[in-house]
């Protein structure tokens, strides 16, 4: 059997602003677990990514399994387990989080890495899926890189149990195209949120540096709203051009810079669209707000563009 491939990043433990539990962050619901959902449709897609949100509620274990098929647990009539092809297992007493795959029977080599969660704390574990790999980020940072034991295809159910209340589990994402555009379906208009993903583009072998990134909301030939996190000055910008003119600048404060250039650290943008403004939310923490230009609904374009890898971009 083929040695897994692995490349672990060790993770230091900051202070960080607590998120806001509520309907822009989506972590005021709640799915059952254990949980076992079939993948319906087509198989996983290279450049997809699974997003599993929640609370930790003990010092027990949790599982977040990758499966050939819907024989999870043992019981009377399962005497053996479909494939387990990614097996996360977070033991939250030993501050571990454990790697590995099972086929046919027999676990690979374990690998591991250190993070701390205690009863009461939020968790956000990703699996991005490549075609040779699966890149694991726990709490927006990047801590491993698992090689396929078999395809991704084979992946056919999802499995989560474990002593935790599950938030939110959702499949999204592709291989993105820079710049990126679309049509808003119907525009936008208050109560609708933009959720954008992504990592900064780092090229090691030019020693190239991310600069920015930004993402446009259109009207028209009108910029509505222009977002731009600049890293050099760690400022975010807030503008519109209306008529090619553009407006004053609002400009965040360096204190409040939210965004790391680094390729191991993931960023979540939600834009939420409100009566009034739009409000920045950055990894669940509220950054700031912008008050309207024109009228929402007039708004039916958007654009994001940068040094970006564009892991996800979706309206809700």
């Amino acid at each position: 059997m083929a040695a897994i491939l692995r490349k672990i990043f060790g993770l230091k433990k900051k202070k960080k602003n607590l998120p806001r539990k509520d309907s822009v962050t989506g972590r005021n619901k709640s799915f059952n677990v254990p949980y076992l959902s079939r993948l319906e449709g087509n198989a996983l897609q290279p450049g997809q990514s699974l997003i599993v949100r929640g609370t930790i509620i003990g010092r027990e274990e949790f599982i977040i399994n990758f499966t050939s098929g819907a024989r999870v647990e043992l019981d009377d009539e399962v005497e053996a387990l479909d494939n387990r092809l990614l097996s996360i297992r977070v033991d939250v007493a030993a501050k571990r989080v454990y790697l590995n795959a099972c086929i046919d029977g027999e676990w690979g080599r374990e690998g591991a890495v250190k993070h701390k969660w205690t009863a009461g704390d939020d968790f956000d574990i990703r699996v991005r899926c490549h075609r040779e790999c699966y890149d694991v980020f726990i709490d927006y940072s990047l801590v491993a890189t698992f090689a396929h034991y078999r395809p991704l295809s084979s992946v056919s159910h999802l499995y989560i149990n474990g002593d935790i209340e599950l938030a939110s589990v959702s499949w999204e994402g592709k291989y993105y195209n820079l710049p990126y555009s679309a049509e808003i379906p119907d525009n936008l208009y208050p109560g609708r949120r933009l959720h954008v993903s992504g990592t900064f583009k780092v090229d090691e072998e030019r020693k190239i540096k991310p600069s920015s990134f930004y993402i446009d909301l259109l009207s028209g030939t009108n910029c509505a709203l222009h977002f731009e996190p600049v890293l050099a000055r760690k400022k975010v910008i807030r503008t519109s051009c209306m008529g090619g003119e553009w407006s004053e600048e609002q400009v965040s404060s360096e204190a409040g810079f939210p965004f790391k250039k680094t390729a191991s650290n993931l960023f979540d943008v939600v834009v939420a669209c409100n009566e009034n403004q739009f409000a920045f939310y950055v990894n669940d923490v509220l950054l700031g707000a912008f008050d309207h230009v024109v009228t929402p609904r007039s708004i039916d374009k958007i654009v994001v563009h940068g040094d970006i890898v564009l892991h996800g971009v979706h309206l809700k």
